[in-house]
């Protein structure tokens, strides 16, 4: 059976947070910072206080848009094959995504990031296994405007794989030119067969500005999935206490849900989260600490509650540096994200609080996340994996497994995880090999799969991308699309 399902709320637990939610929502409301929203919202029966920008959510449009709600959805490839389902309790793993820094792997020092590294990481991504989606790794420095940065990066990105893209920003501009450049690559209907996951954060606590709003409208008109991500700190913008992190960040989510329910019935919505917890020596931002991993369990736990899908970020660490806290924290982050179930895990090839990324982070990460689903996916006990007859014919001192057909069998299936780096053997044998730890065999690696060609886009499609790169980077951005639509 597989590794049951982790948990750190009780049922009543669950439901004392959904309640508690609910109680704020009702009295304190969420501050909605768009005049247009406001109507909207008000015109929907919601109580908006246009002076204060204040709307208070009554327990039945969470219930209607929880009702509203999918519970899954599809995920495509950029060539339009099916991929898989979100929301179905197989948890699915992200790099990237949206640091600033790079690792360079020829120095080792710590550099701005380029659009090359983009490409770099994405050809690698497209053939790691246990990477099923790209997030965009960072916003590069490289460009001509600042303000369509993460054009450049997407067009990398669809460029260098097919796997699909999760992305984010606070720009309705650059979220709906993104949209754009993702239809323009794929060769499907993008509106039923999605491509990519937009993330979008309201401001904690409990307020929402007119940015986000509007590039929300317009990912749900599109059919383009959002992560509703709120991200609140513990003891900054929400309660110090882990209860109260998670009634902030619960409250900001379902608000979302209830404005994509509305402009959309039926949109695909997922419960997404980033914990983040405060270090009140320093005042440091902690999103690898022990409590954000606990808080990773209780979003899981959350989101199977309500019925949505679930994102979080992991493997974490806030460590700057390749060594054993990275590796600890990283650990622990994305086994619980996993055997917790949540669906959709984001962040690999980022370390140093999310601020930096490296190929070699990328590669060892992936092998950690494949290690947390494997250790999830528990023992098959089946007649052919108990191999009873088996043990019985060899009986005593039995010398005939090593060759048996049962082991030859089973030596290539998914009973074992072989190691991409991880060190094993005799110590002669590693020093034979010139001593090299993991992170110079994930050098190695990661040298080897960016030196492989990149997926073909093909000359009309890779126009199209350039196209529109051009025009929203040297022009002003086309009006959106409005509520009253």
């Amino acid at each position: 059976m597989k590794l049951a399902t982790l948990s750190v709320l009780s049922d009543r637990e669950v439901e004392d947070i959904h309640e508690a939610s609910l109680d704020v929502l009702e009295r304190a409301g969420v501050r909605i910072r768009d005049s247009e929203m406001l109507r909207f919202l008000g015109m929907h029966g919601l109580r908006a206080d246009g002076d204060e920008q204040v709307v208070r959510i009554p327990r039945s449009a969470v219930d209607d848009a929880l009702a509203a709600a999918p519970a899954a959805f599809p995920v495509y490839d950029r060539e339009g094959a099916f991929l898989y389902e979100l929301g179905r309790g197989r948890p699915r793993i992200a790099a990237g995504h949206n640091a600033v820094f790079w690792v360079d792997s020829d120095t080792g020092e710590t550099r701005r990031s380029t659009v090359a590294d983009v490409e770099v990481f994405a050809r690698i991504c497209g053939q790691l296994e246990a990477i099923d989606m790209i997030g965009v790794p960072v916003m590069p420095h490289d460009v001509p405007d600042p303000r369509w940065t993460l054009l450049h990066a997407v067009r990398a990105v669809a460029r260098n794989s097919r796997k699909p893209v999760f992305f984010s920003t606070d720009s309705p501009e650059v979220n709906r030119a993104v949209m754009r450049m993702l239809a323009s690559v794929y060769p499907g209907d993008i509106q039923r067969e999605p491509y990519g996951i937009s993330q979008l954060s309201p401001t904690s606590p409990l307020s929402w500005e007119p940015g986000v709003l509007d590039a929300l409208v317009d990912t749900v008109k599109a059919g383009t999935p959002v992560a509703i991500l709120p991200e609140p700190n513990a003891g900054i913008s929400a309660p110090y206490t882990l209860a109260g992190l998670l009634i902030v960040s619960n409250a900001e989510w379902l608000s979302g849900l209830v404005m994509a329910q509305l402009v959309r019935p039926g949109a695909p919505v997922m419960y997404a989260n980033s914990w983040t917890t405060t270090d009140m020596r320093s005042g440091a931002a902690c999103v690898g600490s022990t409590e954000t991993t606990i808080c990773r369990i209780a979003g899981a736990q959350l989101a199977r509650h309500y019925r949505v899908p679930s994102h979080t970020t992991a493997p974490n660490s806030d460590n700057h540096a390749h060594d054993e806290q990275n590796a600890w924290e990283k650990a622990f982050s994305v086994l619980c994200a996993a055997a917790a179930g949540n669906d959709l895990i984001v962040n690999c090839g980022m370390f140093a609080t999310g601020l930096t990324c490296s190929h070699e982070q990328l590669v060892m990460d992936e092998e950690m996340a494949a290690m947390s689903l494997r250790i999830s996916g528990g023992i098959a006990v089946t007649d052919d994996t108990m191999a009873t007859r088996l043990i019985v014919d060899e009986g005593p001192n039995g010398d005939g497994y090593l060759t048996s057909d049962h082991t030859l069998r089973w030596l290539r299936s998914t009973e074992y995880l072989m190691p991409r780096v991880s060190v094993r053997g005799a110590p002669a044998a590693w020093v034979a090999a010139r001593s090299k730890d993991t992170y110079q065999l994930a050098r190695e690696r990661a040298r080897d799969l960016a030196a492989r060609p990149a997926p073909p886009l093909g000359a009309e499609r890779a126009a199209r991308l350039d196209e529109i790169l051009g025009r929203y980077g040297s022009t002003p951005s086309p009006p959106g699309g409005t509520l009253r639509e």
